[in-house]
């Protein structure tokens, strides 16, 4: 299973340590998506720093996430429609960084 298939993967299952586990020691997910909820960008530095967030977000949303309609692009690129409390948003993950192990170095999503 490519590395963005987990990562969706584990945004279904609410699963933040298998999340974090994706990402390297200094990965970085870099999510301008909720923007179009009102919301800023979020920036997370490092492996720890991105299972805390999703611990924390995931407690807040009840559970995972709903993501649906998922389209691999290529290894590098997956679009998905992802729901915030009852919004509805396209976005596109791009893989643009990854370590010597396969893990993420750089994660960006942005909002379609």
């Amino acid at each position: 299973m490519k590395v963005l298939e987990r990562y969706i993967e584990c945004m279904r299952k609410g699963d933040q340590a298998g999340l974090a586990d994706l990402f390297s020691e200094d990965g970085v997910l870099h999510d301008s998506s909720l923007h179009k909820i009102g919301q800023d960008t979020m920036h997370l530095e490092g492996k720890m720093a991105v299972e805390m967030m999703f611990h924390h977000k995931f407690g807040f949303n009840g559970g995972p996430f709903p993501i649906t309609g998922v389209r691999m692009k290529d290894d590098n690129a997956i679009w998905y429609f992802i729901q915030y409390n009852q919004q509805v948003v396209q976005v596109m993950a791009y893989l643009s960084e990854m370590d010597e192990q396969g893990r993420i170095r750089r994660l960006n999503i942005y909002h379609l």
